[in-house]
C-alpha cells in the first residue's frame, strides 16, 4: 500500500501544498517547528482520523481559519484509491469522509489507508494512563475485526446514556434497558480483545527477539479489576449484567459506571515488577516501538500487504545500534515516511531512499531531494 499523492489546505502549521510522495523510505529533516511533525500527523489523519499525539481534534486545523481539507491517492492491490476528508471547526470539529465522490461511514473510510505511526507519544503505552492502552488494543482489534468499530459506538452509547441516566435519578427499569446493551456488546468486545492480545502477543515475541531486546521479557496481559475478563461472552454477559445492577447505587452516587470494559487495562510487568518501574528511558521506547512494530505485524497478516508506516522523531531517545535495529525492521516495507531534527545521525544508519527538507511548514521536494547513500 502506498499513498502516492497527498493534499494539505488549512491543517496545522503547514504550508497549503500538494506533494507527490514516493514508496520506499523517506526521511524528513529540519529545525524544531518546521512541521516535520505535521506532515506526518497529515499522513497519519488522512488515513486513521486520529493523530499520533495527545491533541484535541480542534488542534488540527490551522490557527486563524476554520476549516482543513486532506486528501490522498492510494494505491493498493494494483489499484488507485482517491480519499478526502473535509474538516470544519465551529463549536466541535465535524468532518465528512469520501471516496472518490461517494460520502462514506467511517468503518469504510478507515478501512482505506491504514496507517501504522510511531513516535516519541508512544511511551505512554508503557506509562501513561490506562486509556492509551485499550485505545491501542482496541485499534488492533478494529484492524481484525472492522465491524468491533459499531460495537465499540454502541457500547460507548448505552455507557454515556445509562451514566446520564443514574444521575438524573432515573428509575431502575429504564437503567436495565441500558445494562442489556452494555452487557452483550461488553461481553463481545472483551472477548474481541483478548483474540487481539493473543494475536499482538505473538508478534510481540518475535519483534523484541528482532531488536535485541535486553532485559528479561515483558509480560502482556488483559487487567480487569472488575474480575469481568474471561474468555466466554455468554458467561460473562452474565457476569456483567448482574456487575451492573450490583453497582447501579454506587454508580448513581459517583455519576458514572463502575464495571466493565472502560475501565480495563492492559497490564505490563518484567520480573514480575510493572513495565513503568522496570525499565529505563531508554527501554520503554524500545517497547514501545517493539508493541507498535507488533500492531503492524498483525494488520500485514489481515491485509496481506504493509500500511504506510510513519515514525516521528524516530532517532529520539535510541542509541545508534538500537536505531540501525529498528530502522531494520521497517526496511522493505511499502512506504515507511520518518523524521528527526538530526538528520546527520540517522542518514548513516539506513540504505535508499530519500531526505526531504521541511521548513516553515513547507515540504521540499524534487530539487531539495536528496538520496540516501
Amino acid at each position: 500500500m502506498i499513498l502516492r499523492r497527498l493534499r494539505a489546505r488549512g491543517f496545522r502549521n503547514l504550508a497549503d501544498q500538494d506533494l507527490q510522495l514516493e514508496a520506499g523510505l523517506t526521511l524528513l529533516g529540519g529545525p524544531n517547528g518546521a512541521g516535520k511533525s505535521n506532515f506526518l500527523e497529515a499522513v497519519a489523519v488522512l488515513g486513521n482520523l486520529s493523530s499520533f499525539r495527545p491533541i484535541s481534534p480542534s488542534q488540527l486545523v490551522c490557527w486563524g481559519r476554520e476549516k482543513y481539507t486532506l486528501a490522498g491517492v492510494v494505491r493498493r492491490a494494483g489499484s488507485e484509491v482517491e480519499l478526502r476528508q473535509d474538516a470544519r471547526l465551529t463549536r466541535y470539529l465535524t468532518r465528512s469522509l469520501w471516496r472518490g465522490g461517494r460520502r462514506l461511514a467511517m468503518g469504510e473510510y478507515l478501512q482505506l489507508c491504514p496507517v501504522a505511526p510511531l513516535s516519541g507519544y508512544d511511551r505512554a503505552l508503557v506509562v501513561g494512563a490506562p486509556e492509551e492502552r485499550r485505545r491501542f488494543l482496541d485499534r488492533v482489534v478494529f484492524h481484525l475485526h472492522p465491524e468491533a468499530l459499531r460495537l465499540l459506538q454502541q457500547y460507548r452509547r448505552a455507557l454515556r446514556q445509562r451514566s446520564e441516566l443514574l444521575a438524573s435519578g432515573g428509575g431502575d427499569g429504564a437503567a436495565e434497558a441500558f445494562e442489556e446493551i452494555l452487557a452483550s456488546s461488553g461481553a463481545r468486545l472483551i472477548e474481541l480483545r483478548l483474540q487481539a492480545l493473543r494475536a499482538l502477543g505473538a508478534c510481540l515475541e518475535a519483534e523484541l527477539a528482532e531488536l535485541g531486546w535486553p532485559a528479561p521479557r515483558p509480560q502482556v496481559r488483559y487487567h480487569a479489576l472488575d474480575g469481568l475478563g474471561g474468555p466466554d461472552a455468554t458467561q460473562l454477559g452474565t457476569r456483567i449484567r448482574s456487575a451492573l445492577a450490583r453497582m447501579r447505587r454506587v454508580d448513581a452516587q459517583q455519576r458514572r459506571t463502575s464495571v466493565g470494559p472502560h475501565r480495563h487495562d492492559l497490564a505490563i510487568s518484567v520480573g514480575g515488577t510493572p513495565a513503568r518501574e522496570a525499565l529505563s528511558a531508554g527501554q520503554t521506547k524500545l517497547l514501545a516501538v517493539a508493541l507498535r512494530l507488533a500492531a503492524l505485524a498483525v494488520l500485514e497478516q489481515r491485509l496481506g500487504s504493509s500500511p504506510v508506516v510513519v515514525f516521528d522523531d524516530v532517532d529520539a531517545e535510541l542509541d545508534a545500534s538500537t536505531l540501525m535495529r529498528v530502522l531494520a525492521r521497517l526496511a522493505g516495507r511499502a512506504q515507511v515516511l520518518i523524521s528527526s531534527a538530526r538528520p546527520e545521525i540517522v542518514v548513516p544508519v539506513v540504505k535508499g531512499g530519500a531526505v526531504w527538507w521541511v521548513e516553515s511548514g513547507r515540504v521540499k521536494t524534487g530539487g531539495a531531494e536528496r538520496s540516501l547513500p
